[in-house]
């Protein structure tokens, strides 16, 4: 094999001569030298690349349970966000470890799941979904200073636990009143019943902010009603309803128990407009066509105005082949993103520095809305999303904006 070694501008044939005496001898002179000259460092970025630790980030969700189904979809949303992040180089320089852990759909299983996340010295907690599993973990985190952000826990005391607890969502105050305000003006509503799911602290909240709401715009409420949460059979609560039928029906529960609720309604022949909150995920394939008619608060939409929400719908589609079908995943993506947003304006994985920065966002271009927190944590005027359903499809209906 011949080698080309260039020397200037000329090449010269290495194969074709013999090195004279004194030439050896330069050359063994040379290297002796280049050993007692010290090398240059190692890139410095690629050096930490190699050895860095890896960012914890732990994603408490309910993957058993009840509440399964309804949180199942925003771990691939979690998945996605954190591939990006690693895609574009991590954070600080370090690649982020995402961490799965299980609420099993319990408060005390939420605590539980809090308690690990500090074990496993987690930098940052996404999650819980429900309020209920939220309202378990905040005390535990916030006591370990470590910062949380839900997606979806609207009840407004999760971020009155501490300064290191946050969300991604609008909060109960605001889609109560959202709802109500949209029943009375825009479906000239003037009579309601509220039937709430007692066993959850999110129902139950939506469900008073709701009727309050509701009187104040000059509605009167006929009946309030509640059911556990494990309830199949609500017969019972719907004949009682039927009494005296109001113009709308507020169910502010899940998509299990609010679906099978609306389909033996209609199944009954309650006329009723039916109106939920933004936990009806998915709610069609438990009502069916009976759900058609009836309209919903959500945090999210495909047709919604927001600036990263066709990114976030491109990206999805290019990963799992298929578009977005639920209106409150795409906050999971929000939250992740807006953890590590805060590290790199902190520069800093420490939970103070972190917790602070992301107390000063301001206008963040999110999938789901721009986000700017008050001082509870909570977003300032995120909108709310009225869905009507129709023919089987979820159809935007208009934006709602404190």
């Amino acid at each position: 094999m011949r080698y080309r070694l260039l020397i200037g501008h000329r090449p010269v044939d290495t194969t074709q001569r013999t090195p004279r005496p004194q030439t050896i001898g330069t050359l063994l002179l040379a290297a002796v030298l280049t050993l007692l000259i010290p090398l240059p460092p190692v890139n410095a970025q690629s050096q930490a690349q190699i050895s860095a630790e890896p960012v914890r980030i732990v994603a408490i969700f309910s993957q058993t349970g009840i509440a399964a189904t309804h949180n199942e979809p925003l771990i691939p949303m979690v998945q996605l966000a954190v591939e990006e992040i690693n895609r574009a180089g991590g954070v600080l320089g370090r690649p982020i470890q995402l961490i799965l852990l299980d609420n099993q759909s319990t408060p005390i299983g939420a605590r539980l799941a809090a308690e690990k996340a500090i074990r496993l010295k987690a930098t940052a907690v996404v999650g819980a979904h429900w309020s209920s599993h939220s309202l378990a973990m905040a005390p535990v985190l916030q006591a370990a200073s470590i910062p949380m952000i839900s997606p979806g826990s609207t009840n407004p005391d999760v971020t009155r636990i501490g300064n290191f607890i946050f969300r991604a969502c609008f909060v109960d105050s605001f889609q109560g009143v959202a709802m109500a305000t949209f029943a009375t003006q825009d479906l000239k509503a003037r009579t309601a019943v509220v039937v709430q799911n007692i066993d959850e602290a999110y129902s139950v909240m939506l469900a008073e902010f709701f009727k309050k709401a509701f009187i104040d715009s000059g509605g009167r409420v006929l009946l309030e009603e509640g059911y556990r949460g494990k309830a199949i059979d609500f017969s019972r609560i719907i004949k009682k309803i039927q009494r005296e039928p109001p113009d709308v029906v507020y169910l502010p529960g899940y998509t299990r128990d609010s679906g099978l609720f609306i389909k033996q309604a209609i199944q009954l022949k309650l006329k009723s407009t039916f109106l939920g909150g933004d936990a009806w995920d998915e709610i069609e394939q438990i009502a069916g066509d009976a759900i058609n008619g009836s309209f919903q608060s959500a945090p999210w939409h495909p047709q919604a105005p927001f600036p990263r929400s066709i990114y976030l719908q491109n990206l999805f589609r290019r990963k799992f082949m298929r578009d977005i079908d639920n209106v409150s995943a795409p906050l999971a993506f929000d939250a992740v993103m807006l953890l590590v947003d805060a590290m790199k304006r902190a520069d800093s994985l420490q939970g103070e520095d972190i917790r602070l920065a992301l107390s000063q966002t301001v206008n963040y271009q999110g999938a789901t809305g721009i986000f700017s927190f008050d001082d509870y944590g909570d977003p300032r005027n995120k909108d709310v999303i009225i869905i009507q359903f129709r023919k089987g499809r979820r159809l935007f209906h208009k934006t709602i904006r404190p």
